[in-house]
């Protein structure tokens, strides 16, 4: 069976290297937009994307500084950094993959949660706060080589990190995932490892294609997430919808914009939640509405998901915030038992 690989890594590193890795000059700091010093190589983005790797880049690691073109400007970043802190659980997903621990890292909502409860290995690893509030006291304390974020989340404390450790941000989170890992892996002296999960996860898919046969083209999914007083709907330029393109598993006529990253639907519209599979992927503590409102709600009997009892629920840790390679490959699997008929 054929798929499709929407995102092809050797390609980007091809485009990445017509732009980028200039060798000159003497000196420079942490963070500055000055060109890059003797014994430093320097890594631009590819148009459109963050701070993107190259194979010159990753031979040079091991012994030189690299500056970093990325969302806030330019970052002088020093070889192989031993003592990383991650902003975001896709970073902490990512780094920890490519067999990295670092040494803090972010709760996605409340540092009372702990980690990502599908992560391994994060044991040792000091918590920092939330990715929305993390702590500059607490990242301090921990010396880092460097910082790694995104500046949709973190954009107000960016200087102010950046007088910590040399820090690189990402644009966005969850919907440049993939993007996001080689930025990740290129940081650590990875790369190497980077192309080797986004190979094992092209398989995955080539094997969840195989096992759906003819049903891959004619079953239609919808992406679900019950919330206060709504259901979003999410679609491809979201984390989760764009890991289901990236699968290239089909979606409803109507959820398959892609103008935003979700579109939100009450009582009024159950029959825009439909599709021959449902799943849902909520937070515990946002169900009300969903329960009261819409599964309570004559018409929801009558979405060809339920009548087939074809709803799944999913976690949201995992399909909401995950972000990163590990949280993708769960999806995969996660759709392999949602959508491979016994």
């Amino acid at each position: 069976m054929l798929f499709k690989l929407q995102i092809n890594w050797q390609a980007r590193v091809v485009l990445v290297l017509l732009l980028m890795l200039v060798v000159s000059g003497c000196g420079a700091a942490a963070n500055g937009t000055g060109g890059a010093s003797p014994g430093q190589s320097s890594v631009s983005p590819a148009a459109g994307e963050s701070a993107q790797p190259t194979a010159e880049a990753n031979a040079a690691g091991s012994t030189e500084n690299r500056t970093f073109k990325h969302a806030m400007g330019e970052t002088v970043v020093p070889p192989n950094p031993q003592k990383v802190v991650v902003l975001d659980n896709g970073a902490l997903d990512n780094i920890l993959a490519l067999g990295v621990k670092p040494v803090g890292a972010p709760s996605i909502i409340s540092v009372d949660d702990g980690f990502a409860t599908y992560l391994t290995g994060t044991d040792g690893i000091t918590n920092i706060g939330t990715v929305e509030q993390p702590s500059l006291e607490t990242i301090a304390s921990l010396k880092p080589d460097v910082i790694i974020g995104i500046k949709d989340t973190q954009e107000a404390i960016y200087e102010q990190l950046s007088q910590i450790a040399p820090t690189v941000f990402t644009e966005v989170g969850g919907a440049q995932w993939e993007a996001n890992l080689a930025v990740h892996a290129a940081i650590v002296g990875k790369e190497a490892e980077g192309k080797k999960l986004i190979e094992q996860f092209d398989a995955k898919i080539a094997d969840l294609h195989a096992k759906l046969g003819d049903s891959l083209n004619t079953t239609e999914v919808s992406l679900l997430r019950p919330r206060k007083d709504r259901v979003s709907v999410y679609l491809k330029p979201s984390f989760t919808g764009g890991v289901v393109e990236r699968a290239d598993i089909k979606r409803p006529a109507v959820q398959s914009g892609d103008d935003d990253f979700n579109f939100n639907a009450t009582e009024e519209q159950i029959a825009d939640l439909d599709g021959d599979v449902i799943i849902l992927f909520g937070r515990e503590s946002e169900q009300e509405y969903f329960e009261q409102k819409i599964k309570s709600n004559p018409l929801w009997n009558t979405l060809k998901g339920v009548q087939n009892d074809r709803v799944y629920v999913a976690s949201w840790e995992v399909w909401l915030s995950g972000h990163g390679i590990q949280a993708v490959n769960i999806m995969i699997d996660d759709l392999a038992k949602f959508l491979v008929k016994a």
